[in-house]
């Protein structure tokens, strides 16, 4: 049985429903798909480059980065709403002028301007304006909600329909700071990456992803009892209210058919490489499209 490997960029969550309902159809077909679970964000693209793995599964945010390993998008299959999640009192502090900390699961000059950026914006909105030490970002793991109980003001790299109803359920008093309200252009979404110069074997092999994907999508966002039980079989999780409230929140946000498409990041793309020399240049950009 031929077998592709498949980088998440963190836990196994219901964001990643689709490519479990994929899986399992896939494997009645002879293609075996396994989904490996980093330790850090950039797990997925270190293996990639070292042929650990075939495909990998992140943000699109990091297509644009610089990096020896050229990519290519075979599209995107999830998008939601995203940004900074705040502990309400922490933005009420923020606005006031006092430091925050936000735990992020990386840390560096691109994402954390990001985060910057996104606080910022909302703050103009609002009269206000940040200062250039308010914001101190630590990388603290991928469980957001969990370091906000912890006693980090917010935590950055949130996805509303994950955290956003983690946090609501659990009876936080949060706000998502999303990329919208900033006026920056979206990017929480999970695209399909892989290695610009995979063999045939391999691209064959996500193009039969995409087509299972194509496929079972439809059923998953038609049948919420359905995608619930498949979600517990996948992850062992006990049955929980969180749980099913997050499978619910994510079935409008996956994409049929799986989108490979330019457009969707090109405002992304433009805000980040202003001035930015840690992101590629339009040619390399447009180059994962084609």
């Amino acid at each position: 049985m031929q077998k592709l490997r498949i980088a998440l960029e963190w836990f196994l969550n219901p964001d990643h429903l689709p490519l479990i309902a994929a899986r399992e159809r896939l494997r009645d077909e002879g293609l075996e798909v396994e989904l490996v679970v980093p330790d850090d964000h950039y797990d997925g693209f270190e293996a990639l480059g070292r042929g650990e793995v075939d495909l990998v599964v992140n943000e699109p945010l990091h297509l644009v980065e610089q990096r020896d390993l050229r990519l290519t998008s075979y599209g995107c299959f999830f998008a939601t709403d995203g940004g900074v999640l705040m502990h309400v009192a922490s933005l009420e502090r923020l606005v006031a002028g006092d430091p925050v900390r936000i735990a992020s699961p990386v840390s560096n000059p691109t994402t954390d301007q990001l985060c910057r950026d996104i606080l910022s914006g909302w703050m103009k909105g609002r009269g206000s304006e940040l200062k250039l030490d308010q914001v101190a970002i630590e990388e603290a793991g991928f469980s957001h909600v969990d370091n906000l109980t912890a006693g980090y003001d917010g935590a950055w790299l949130a996805f509303a329909n994950v955290e956003g109803v983690s946090a609501r359920v659990r009876g936080l008093n949060t706000q998502m700071v999303t990329t919208a309200e900033a006026g920056i252009p979206n990017f929480s979404a999970l695209e399909l990456i892989g290695a610009a110069d995979a063999p045939n074997e391999v691209r064959n092999a996500i193009a039969k992803l995409v087509e299972a994907l194509n496929a079972v999508t439809p059923a998953l966002q038609a049948d919420e009892g359905a995608a619930q039980r498949l979600w517990y079989a996948a992850s062992l999780e006990e049955t929980s209210e969180e749980a099913d409230a997050i499978v619910i929140a994510s079935l409008p946000k996956f994409l049929a058919p799986v989108r490979r498409d330019p457009d969707m990041w090109r405002p992304m793309w433009r805000y980040l490489h202003d001035g930015n020399g840690d992101v590629v240049d339009r040619a390399a950009f447009e180059a994962m499209f084609t």
